[in-house]
């Protein structure tokens, strides 16, 4: 398992007031960069990933390292694959000491989204090493519980972190009986060679999702769920 710790990295606060609707020359804006400095000092996103090798595959079921995924999105996206990279991000809980005043609901959600661009920053770190350590051109990730609840179960966290170790004496992220990762702002996921990009965005039905990073694709569904395109 690769450790990936203090990664470097710098917020852009005038670009992340306009990407958040924070009015430039205010009060408000003030107290947002006030903010972004004090994650900058205090954030320490890190990560985790493994190089783990496809065993085989059945119609919606893939196994990797002994351990088996159900998931027919991932098993069609490793057609071509015969590794993987399990991964896991966190944003970490050292700025969760950043204090805000008592019961500012607005300073607490714009604490939510800096801790968002820092998981961000650590999967970035990610995808860059493991293209530049394995000379792989182009990545794309899937995440357990990322899109419709049938894409790919979240349930099957405890399988993924099985074939990473310690996650939680490597970078402080463990996972609740429920499958929920801990600190809250963290990921989980499998990251694989690709000739096209892919997001679970796209096969996810769920059309108001804050996260959304790409539409949904119904052509992309409809082949990576049909039987009859095998």
């Amino acid at each position: 398992m690769t450790t990936l710790d203090r990664i470097p990295f710098e917020l852009d606060a005038d670009a992340l007031m306009e990407r958040y609707r924070v009015k430039p020359g205010t009060e408000h804006a003030q107290v947002f960069a006030d903010l972004v400095k004090s994650v900058e000092g205090a954030g320490r996103p890190k990560a985790v990933y493994a190089e783990a090798y496809i065993d085989e595959q059945g119609d919606d079921w893939v196994s990797v390292g002994g351990v088996r995924f159900t998931s027919r999105v991932l098993r069609k996206n490793l057609d071509q694959a015969e590794r993987l990279f399990p991964f896991a991000a966190t944003c970490g809980d050292e700025v969760d000491s950043i204090e805000g005043p008592e019961g500012d609901i607005r300073h607490k959600a714009w604490l939510y989204v800096l801790k968002q661009e820092l998981v961000g920053v650590a999967m970035a770190q990610v995808q860059e090493h493991i293209a530049r350590h394995y000379q792989i051109s182009k990545l794309s990730f899937m995440n357990p519980g990322s899109g419709d609840a049938t894409v790919w179960p979240m349930s099957q966290q405890k399988e993924l972190f099985s074939l990473l170790g310690d996650v939680e004496v490597e970078i402080g992220v463990r996972l609740t009986d429920s499958s929920l990762l801990i600190p809250e702002m963290s990921v989980s996921g499998v990251m694989f060679p690709t000739e096209t990009d892919f997001q679970s965005c796209q096969v996810c039905h769920r059309e108001r999702c804050p996260n959304r990073r790409a539409p949904f694709d119904q052509e992309l569904w409809s082949r990576l769920n049909n039987d009859s395109a095998e």
